[in-house]
């Protein structure tokens, strides 16, 4: 009878000890897979942007060797925080009809000084919108967070405060100066500018190149 009680109470023990075992082991081990997850998402957040924005996630990833797919027609790497519809379409434009424009830029010793412009009455109206509406969102601070914009952009709306923007729509496009008396935003001013003019020149793969990176 003993050696029976004793026995049933071990195989109780050793039972509750399995499940107790096996509970912990779940319980870490979720913990662990969500530490993992968590930490793997956050990692991994503008790979996966970037992953989406290029159509390249899932069965399209069969297409990469054939270059990166995009909907040319909604482009929803254009859209911001608060982007008004004129704004998204003025990028639309610029994107899709690059090749029409005509860009220049000067360095100056406190700034830059920039033409852009187009033949092309369409082009050029996207064109002197887009930067008229930037001028006005730089002098606010109002970055828009596009989604494909460089990190320069981000940089220049934080010291947004000592740019100075002279502005002139002429009958081919517009001419913008900018100016800083900080050697670091002049620095910022004229990698801009030249991530603008690699845009305006390749369009849309320039755009990639950097966020491949």
């Amino acid at each position: 009878m003993f050696w029976q009680l004793q026995e049933n109470l071990f195989g109780e023990f050793h039972m509750r000890k399995t499940v107790i075992t096996a509970t912990l082991a779940f319980v870490l081990g979720g913990g662990a897979v969500f530490f993992y997850l968590n930490h793997n998402a956050k990692s991994n957040t503008y790979a996966t942007m970037h992953a989406m924005h290029h159509g390249t996630s899932g069965a399209a990833s069969k297409a990469r060797t054939q270059g990166h797919i995009h909907d040319e027609m909604t482009m929803p790497g254009l859209n911001g925080t608060d982007t008004t519809e004129t704004e998204v379409a003025d990028l639309r434009t610029i994107f899709q009809q690059h090749m029409e424009i005509e860009r220049r830029v000067t360095n100056l010793p406190n700034g830059i000084s920039t033409f852009t412009g187009s033949q092309n009455p369409a082009v050029r109206a996207a064109i002197v919108s887009h930067v008229s509406m930037m001028v006005t969102r730089l002098e606010e601070g109002r970055n828009p967070e596009v989604i494909i914009q460089s990190p320069t952009l981000d940089a220049l709306f934080d010291v947004h405060e000592e740019i100075e923007t002279e502005i002139e729509v002429t009958d081919t496009g517009i001419d913008v100066i900018q100016t800083s008396s900080n050697p670091e935003v002049v620095n910022l001013l004229q990698t801009h500018a030249a991530e603008v003019s690699d845009m305006s020149e390749r369009g849309m793969a320039a755009v990639h190149e950097r966020m491949s990176q």
